[in-house]
């Protein structure tokens, strides 16, 4: 989520809106540099989860905890009980990842569960927005200007140092934001802002 919408995700949080994140998955399937057993390795991505949301001012962080979602049980697990989250939130706006765009497996069944969770809920929900992660987009739907967020954003994906151990994730992410807000419009005579991060709505 830092990576794909952490500038956004700060700038909402600043405007008074309140964010629920949801962490579907507890990490152990994520790079492990410095070879921690996999119950210390979970811990400590619950931990830096936390400490990257509390930076770009988001309160509620729910962790579903589950190993993965390529096995069917975890998956139907996770979509049960986003499906009662998403209930009981009645959120106006959602957002996930692309669920064929992405090129990581467990992110298209993330984004996947998500919007069957939407379909099958009786409620009225104004968007279901895609980010970007692991797989660029070539068209968006919004663009959000994040000149003011990310030094946040940044700070956030920092938090994350068992994975920035591994890839330098802040710094590709920086030179895509940056991309963005300028080569956002090829009509533009100057770009409107520094950093950009871009969705596109997913159709229910």
């Amino acid at each position: 989520m830092e990576i794909g919408m952490g500038g956004t995700a700060a700038k909402k949080a600043a405007s008074g809106s309140h964010i629920t994140s949801v962490i579907l998955t507890d990490g152990r399937r994520s790079p492990n540099p410095f070879g921690w057993p996999e119950e210390t390795l979970v811990e400590i991505r619950k931990q830096e989860a936390t400490r990257a949301a509390r930076v770009l001012g988001i309160k509620e962080v729910i962790f579903f905890a589950l190993p993965d979602l390529k096995n069917t049980s975890h998956y139907h697990s996770a979509k049960e009980r986003l499906s009662e989250l998403i209930k009981q939130l009645r959120p106006e706006e959602v957002y996930s990842l692309h669920d064929h765009w992405d090129r990581h497996p467990t992110h298209r069944l993330a984004g996947q569960l998500t919007r069957k969770c939407i379909e099958e809920t009786p409620l009225f929900i104004d968007a279901l927005w895609a980010y970007e992660v692991w797989g660029l987009f070539s068209r968006w739907d919004r663009l959000e200007y994040i000149d003011d967020q990310i030094g946040k954003k940044m700070q956030a994906i920092g938090e994350h140092k068992s994975q920035l151990a591994s890839i330098p994730y802040g710094e590709g992410i920086l030179g895509l934001n940056r991309w963005r807000a300028v080569f956002a419009d090829p009509q533009q005579t100057t770009p409107q802002g520094v950093f950009a991060e871009v969705f596109f709505t997913m159709k229910l």
